[in-house]
């Protein structure tokens, strides 16, 4: 089950590895879409949805989280116990840290550092340091930690629970858990509003996203999607976007008032979903498809799809602005 730790095995498809020794020149900003089966990471130019790279990463990589001011990107691979960091401007492996226990969703700091990695077995979260490449502390969360997101400020960040069908909110000066919320059945991915006030929970169990006022620690709304949602996006226009797996739909709705909108049919088990910097598109990664569609966030029609390496999961925050 993909919301699980891994997918479970299958037959990958023929993967030509698109190595150069120079990076080149892009029109837009760019995805890094960590695909579980290929061993790889497929950089994407999001201006054009071209193909540019896929960059060898092993341990079946699932979470990323991109540092836009360190220029790093950060892939999680569960197999392996250990984070690959990668060099956003040149696409290219440049260390590894090593973590342990079994690494999936990870967020950065707004300044760069810490790096939050969640361990699933454990069910820990880590402080992790990317310049000394070592674990610098933990926080014990609720069972089976997935998705990670951190707030604007850095101050806050919030783990969804899976198997303890909860979510935790950390304190990340203290590096405590300053309160825990009960959300639906299993979730998996959390998203924060731009302003942290608000997270969203993507729960797998029971098809649908719970909505929390994390200041106050409680839930305010729960919005009816489709079978198996794994993510949210956010968007400017007060729209959140869930992806869904077993339905292979994006359900939209509406952030103000919690009502549904439409449903979009994309590709065969939509997973990672992300919005563009500039908050007119949505990204949504596709499991079987091995595609990444471009949703426009105002009018709901896809504006297009690029390939990725085989299985691409694109757990967390996917996409690098181009400075």
């Amino acid at each position: 089950m993909s919301d699980r730790l891994h997918h479970a095995p299958r037959l990958a498809l023929p993967v030509a590895a698109l190595l150069f020794s120079a990076p080149a020149a892009v029109a837009g900003d760019l995805a890094f879409v960590p695909a579980q089966v290929a061993n790889r990471v497929t950089v994407i130019d999001l201006g054009t949805m071209q193909r540019l790279a896929d960059i060898p990463v092993a341990g079946k990589p699932a979470g990323v989280a991109v540092a836009q001011q360190a220029g790093r990107a950060y892939v999680t691979s569960p197999e392996g116990r250990f984070v690959t960091v990668i060099d956003t401007a040149a696409r290219a492996v440049v260390s590894r840290i090593e973590v342990g226990g079994g690494p999936l969703g990870i967020a950065v700091h707004p300044s760069g550092a810490p790096v939050y990695v969640a361990d699933w077995y454990q069910h820990r979260v880590y402080a992790v340091d990317p310049l000394k490449r070592a674990v610098i502390g933990f926080v014990a969360v609720g069972e089976s930690p997935s998705g990670l997101a951190i707030s604007g400020d850095g101050r806050t960040l919030v783990s969804a629970d899976r198997d303890a069908n909860q979510v935790s909110i950390i304190d990340t000066a203290r590096f405590t858990v300053r309160a825990t919320v009960k959300v639906g059945t299993r979730p998996f991915g959390v998203t924060l509003s731009a302003d942290g006030a608000r997270a969203y929970t993507a729960n797998v169990g029971s098809n649908d996203v719970t909505v929390i006022d994390v200041a106050r620690a409680a839930v305010i709304g729960t919005v009816a999607v489709g079978e198996r949602p794994y993510a949210v996006a956010l968007t400017p226009n007060g729209r959140a976007f869930v992806s869904n797996q077993y339905a292979a739909t994006v359900s939209v709705f509406d952030t103000a008032r919690f009502a549904p909108l439409a449903t979009i049919a994309v590709g065969d088990y939509p997973e990672g979903i992300e919005a563009s910097p500039d908050g007119r598109s949505v990204l949504v990664v596709n499991w079987e498809s091995n595609t990444v569609q471009r949703i426009d966030a105002d009018t709901l029609a896809i504006t297009g799809s690029a390939e990725t390496a085989d299985g691409p999961r694109g757990f967390g925050r996917f996409v690098w602005r181009q400075p």
